[in-house]
């Protein structure tokens, strides 16, 4: 999509996915990870969680698709109009899965929705980019998701046999309240921390430049996505059935953590020191401006993949009062980060980024940790090593750079960069990390 749309186009896109992301937070008003974490669920709460989302969907739905002309004219683009009232009506649909999806997490029925997950994908993918062949243009960019909601909804009905009734028990809902609406108001803040950066360049730069942080952005969270998210998907149902063993809690997270870096850290250190080549061989020469953004963001998504991991920790112990608290220190730290950034444009506002994230590093682990009695030391001596290889891996791999002939092809020159470094890291894994190697390869079996 990046060769057959322009940057202008995801631009447009980033800043409707702004708004929608935003409502997209009350989605569920937090009551899905309440669902999970709770030791027994009856079926009058079910239904009624059930009722609450698709009411609540249904509003965000239509409030979206009238209110999206004001949308457009905070960006002062009016392209951004339809867009918005097409995604809108992806909060109803999602919010009509929402009970059924959250079932399936707390029977830990994982490959089914890996199986899901993996069929939408394809076949949203496939329909995005016939979209944007067929000249649609940026419509593509939004029929896409709005396809894989639909298919998602249709493969939870099918496999689930829970029905919501037509029941609504109020002293259910009103037992879950605090857990949720601590979730929800954390789950708003931090989304204004997430998304500060291309709210200030929308607003104040361009579509162009939006565009250019925002494929930036997404290369950096892939490992978020694909990795941590995934882990945390996994363990939260977990670690809620460990409360109160805090010797278990601690030793399951370790472990999940060390797995996430075992991965995370040499794909994004990787990314940095293969930076430019995969840039020009993957989207070409007018998406260069990302290549200097991306030396802040690598090693950033690698810190944000475990940073990622506490929020479990907090909710998997029923305290989301102070992942609350926390959310909201950190989010104001970070947003007022982005304003003194941007007068250095999308460069600046991503080395605020990574810079504030530094700062807040120790207290982002330290205060969650005390929840299962952790010490900060026991996850540094999970993660070094892990760390350490990366970067060793990250340097030779601009090392050798210098001694390839210029001649060669991009897509060469990149093939051969990404392959040294695998090696290397492998090589590096089984010499100085070989124990924790396997034992992270014995949990995933």
């Amino acid at each position: 999509m990046a060769h057959l749309l322009s940057a202008h186009d995801f631009g447009l896109v980033a800043m409707a996915s702004l708004a929608l992301g935003f409502i997209e937070l009350f989605k569920d008003l937090g009551t899905g990870s309440a669902v999970i974490q709770r030791k027994d669920v009856s079926a009058g709460l079910l239904s009624s969680i059930f009722w609450i989302n698709v009411c609540f969907g249904l509003v965000v739905t239509v409030g979206l698709y009238e209110l999206s002309p004001l949308v457009a004219k905070f960006y002062r683009e009016p392209a951004v109009v339809p867009l918005v009232q097409v995604l809108s009506f992806s909060f109803f649909i999602s919010a009509l899965g929402i009970v059924q999806s959250c079932l399936l997490s707390r029977n830990m029925a994982f490959e089914l929705q890996a199986k899901f997950e993996l069929i939408t994908a394809i076949f949203s993918s496939i329909a995005g980019i016939s979209f944007a062949w067929l000249g649609f243009g940026v419509m593509s960019l939004v029929y896409q998701p709005l396809l894989n909601s639909i298919l998602m909804l249709t493969l939870l009905w099918t496999a689930n046999s829970w029905r919501p009734q037509w029941v609504f028990n109020w002293n259910d809902v009103r037992e879950i309240a605090g857990y949720s609406l601590n979730l929800s108001a954390y789950n708003v803040f931090n989304y204004f921390a997430r998304n500060a950066d291309n709210l200030l360049i929308g607003r104040y730069l361009s579509a162009e430049d939006l565009g250019f942080y925002d494929l930036a952005y997404r290369l950096m969270i892939y490992p978020l996505q694909g990795i941590s998210a995934v882990v945390a998907k996994v363990m939260f149902p977990l670690y809620s059935q460990m409360q109160g063993n805090h010797e278990r809690f601690r030793s399951a997270y370790l472990s999940a953590t060390g797995a996430i870096a075992l991965f995370s850290f040499p794909l994004m250190l990787g990314l940095l020191a293969v930076s430019q080549s995969f840039v020009l061989t993957l989207f070409g020469e007018q998406w260069l401006p990302i290549v200097p953004l991306l030396m802040f963001f690598a090693p950033l998504g690698a810190l944000q993949s475990i940073t990622t991991t506490v929020g479990s920790i907090y909710q998997a112990t029923g305290r989301t009062d102070l992942l609350l608290r926390w959310g909201v220190g950190s989010s104001i730290f970070v947003m007022l980060a982005f304003v003194i950034g941007l007068r250095w444009g999308i460069v600046g506002v991503a080395s605020a980024y990574t810079c504030a994230y530094l700062i807040l590093l120790i207290p982002w682990f330290a205060f969650p940790f005390r929840l299962i009695n952790l010490r900060l030391l026991d996850l540094v001596k999970v993660l070094w090593r892990s760390l350490l290889c990366s970067m060793v891996m990250c340097f030779s791999v601009m090392a050798i750079t210098t001694f390839l002939p210029l001649e060669w092809s991009r897509g060469t020159i990149l093939i051969i960069m990404i392959s040294f470094g695998v090696a290397e890291y492998i090589a590096l894994t089984l010499f100085f990390n070989r124990k924790h190697f396997l034992a992270i390869v014995a949990m995933i079996k």
